[in-house]
């Protein structure tokens, strides 16, 4: 691979400046490089230097992990070809950016082991790796949030700085409401206490718990670190869900002894820990099946459910909307959803009623109608412009934004069942803009 100067001059001004353990700023950086201060801020603010360079809390600029590798592999990490931003690039203490490489490790090594069938021990190996995980990961937020000394303890044994426990790390990062709290802590208890009732027939219970604790793992891996922690090729190592039935009593008893009774009471702890949860952040729920809803023609919803809970299940139901043609959920641009509101106004409603729930006037006929400040004014109250919704969508390339047919029935419901919504509508957006 050629490297080009710049690069290779950046790579042995770093190494000079680590192996001397001496702080720089961006101008020695551009001195030694021959870059242009617009360079340096592309790869800085893009990440791809927070490998190498990671800023103090003065400001200055210290190297790090460029004595261990080549100039080639450091010129393929610094690519801007591949658009790749360096874990822990939002940091500032190289402490946690370790800390973030090592638990993603972690996470990744207990993904590996569980996901490998012959291997007997795979829960007890899960519950260490997938504990050290999250006590690295949540010791990297304290530190960008309170700074290192928020994850030691005052003395230590033989002189060694001692760090807090992972409950102790979450005491300070989650509520005790937390179900994300409520998951790492069973784990644990699972790791601390438990981890001899472990058994392979309680794996049908016990890998929704783990699930979870993935499923939240990598969420809020991704928000703190603005990082995917696993790339598309390796996504379905995440799902560790089996179904699994647990033997007879009689068979357990043969295969484990007195201890069988602990385990098949610890499995229905479990399960009713679950139950009374209800809750996808703490286990994925029991019972479930995919059932299919449609309130319209077109079938754009998945409902998530509890088969045993009929109706009420489906109102407590994960919905889950579906792939579907743009041109055929949201239709309108503005300038159309607006033309089927008037429309549909007149042929519903009388001119006199239409004028006291209306403002605004067409100037041609001296009609009341529905203008875009009007228009704009209600999406404005409702909230709907935010996101992608069942009202509103937004076109990234082109930027644009297209409106339902739910949309404009909705608003036609809103304005006509009470004569001030959209005076005041317009009040408040118009005194905000």
């Amino acid at each position: 691979m050629k490297i080009s100067k710049s690069l290779l001059a950046l790579f042995n001004f770093l190494q000079k400046m680590e192996s001397n353990a001496q702080k720089f700023n961006k101008e020695d950086v551009l001195k030694a490089t021959g870059w242009k201060p617009a360079t340096f801020n592309t790869y800085w603010n893009k990440g791809q230097l927070a490998d190498f360079i990671s800023e103090t809390n003065t400001g200055a600029l210290e190297a790090s992990n460029s004595l261990n590798i080549t100039e080639v592999e450091f010129a393929k990490l610094l690519s801007q070809s591949k658009h790749r931003r360096g874990l822990g690039h939002n940091c500032t203490s190289k402490l946690s950016k370790a800390l973030l490489r090592k638990s993603k490790d972690n996470m990744m090594l207990a993904l590996e082991l569980y996901n490998r069938p012959s291997l007997e021990n795979r829960m007890d190996a899960f519950v260490m790796c997938f504990c050290t995980a999250w006590e690295q990961f949540l010791k990297a937020v304290l530190i960008e949030r309170d700074g290192e000394s928020s994850i030691f303890r005052n003395g230590g044994k033989k002189g060694l700085k001692e760090t807090i426990s992972l409950r102790e790390s979450l005491e300070k990062v989650y509520p005790k409401t937390s179900q994300i709290r409520k998951n790492i802590e069973q784990i644990a208890f699972f790791r601390d206490q438990a981890v001899h009732l472990l058994m392979p027939e309680i794996q049908g219970i016990t890998s929704r718990i783990f699930q979870s604790g993935v499923l939240n793992y990598t969420s809020k891996f991704e928000e703190f670190t603005e990082v995917s922690f696993l790339n598309n090729s390796h996504a379905g190592m995440i799902s560790l869900v089996g179904e699994f039935k647990t033997p007879p009593v009689s068979v357990m008893k043969s295969t484990y002894g007195d201890i069988a009774n602990d385990i098949l009471e610890l499995a229905t702890s479990l399960q009713h820990d679950v139950e009374d949860s209800n809750n996808i952040e703490f286990a994925i729920p029991l019972n479930v099946k995919l059932v299919f809803a449609t309130d319209s023609d077109d079938g754009t919803t998945i409902t998530l459910a509890k088969a045993d809970e009929g109706i009420e299940g489906l109102k407590k139901a994960l919905v889950i909307e579906k792939p579907v043609d743009r041109s055929k959920s949201h239709p309108f641009l503005r300038k159309d959803a607006i033309e089927q509101i008037n429309i549909r106004l007149y042929e519903r409603y009388s001119e006199e009623k239409i004028a006291k729930h209306l403002v605004a006037k067409q100037k041609n006929s001296g009609k009341h109608a529905v203008n875009p400040n009007c228009f704009e004014a209600l999406l404005a109250k409702n909230g709907w412009k935010c996101g992608n919704n069942k009202y509103h969508y937004r076109n990234k390339n082109p930027e644009y934004s297209y409106y339902s047919n739910e949309l404009v029935e909705e608003l036609i419901k809103r304005m006509m069942e009470h004569e001030n919504y959209l005076s005041s509508a317009k009040k408040s957006f118009n005194k905000r803009r």
